[in-house]
């Protein structure tokens, strides 16, 4: 799972802990603690005003505690997360799938988080920026969220409930294992089969990156393992990821069709975990 991705699940599960008034979150901890702000310079949160044809930045909260803070001023009742595939994007000739784009900074389609009201929405989007990349400490990310449609309509779409992605993630990752192992892809099909044991684990963020995606005992443990799994069998990158492989005939179809099974189903999981709890 792409730090960008990861870091809108912490924003939505800890900030609807937060918006709940629960006793045990403590924003100040969460950032920048979290792991997924661990490379970022800053956070920061924004208004879009239009000035003219152009748009300008007017700040919004100076970090996520801020931001917690202020939206539960102003009667946000929950975040939730919204996913907008692109249906592939124009490179000359050829439409390339978002699955192909993952790697890239903004790539992969839009994730947007839903800021919701008793009757409309705010909608933001974040924006990651290089700084200084030269930083002993790594933290060379500027993100910025801009608040892009506020007072608009709620995401009116459906997901498939927690245990149907899980059933159907399982399917998946069985499937393109063994697709990778009879192509000798040994790696890959160990981290495919990981994938799968997270999916069965009772603990499953003890064993990933992003420990602390979510609070502590704050999503179901079926939120956890699809969080978990999402996490370890993200193979969409750049150059040596499961996206830089070809095949002849009906093998390349083959893994076509399973990659983007596979994609689309590891977004679903993420989807159905960030927003699992959200009772608005």
């Amino acid at each position: 799972m792409q730090t960008a991705i990861a870091q809108i699940v912490a924003l939505i599960t800890w900030g609807n802990s937060r918006l709940r008034g629960d006793p045990q979150i403590n924003a100040d901890h969460f950032y920048p603690g979290n792991s997924t702000f661990g490379f970022c310079e800053h956070v920061r949160f924004v208004d879009l005003k239009a000035t003219g044809s152009e748009w300008a930045e007017e700040s919004y909260a100076a970090d996520p505690s801020a931001w917690f803070l202020r939206m539960k001023q102003e009667g946000i009742t929950a975040l939730r997360m919204v996913y907008a595939p692109s249906d592939g994007v124009m490179l000359g000739n050829e439409k390339v799938a978002d699955r192909m784009l993952a790697g890239f900074t903004g790539g992969g389609g839009r994730w947007i988080i839903e800021a919701v009201k008793p009757h409309a929405s705010d909608h933001w989007e974040g924006r990651w920026e290089v700084g200084d990349r030269d930083r002993s400490d790594r933290r060379i990310w500027r993100v910025t969220y801009g608040r892009i449609a506020p007072d608009s309509p709620g995401y009116g779409g459906t997901v498939a409930g927690e245990d149907e992605v899980k059933s159907q993630l399982i399917g998946i990752l069985e499937r393109i294992s063994a697709f990778a192992r009879v192509h000798h892809l040994d790696n890959f099909a160990t981290v495919f089969d990981q994938g799968s044991a997270l999916l069965a684990s009772s603990e499953p963020l003890q064993s990933v990156y992003h420990t602390d995606i979510a609070p502590p005992g704050r999503v179901s443990t079926t939120s956890a393992q699809l969080l978990a799994a999402a996490q370890t069998a993200w193979v969409f990158g750049g150059m040596g990821s499961w996206n830089d492989l070809g095949f002849d005939g009906s093998d390349q179809v083959l893994y076509d069709e399973l990659s983007e099974e596979l994609y689309r189903l590891l977004n679903s999981a993420i989807l159905v975990a960030a927003n699992s709890g959200i009772d608005s």
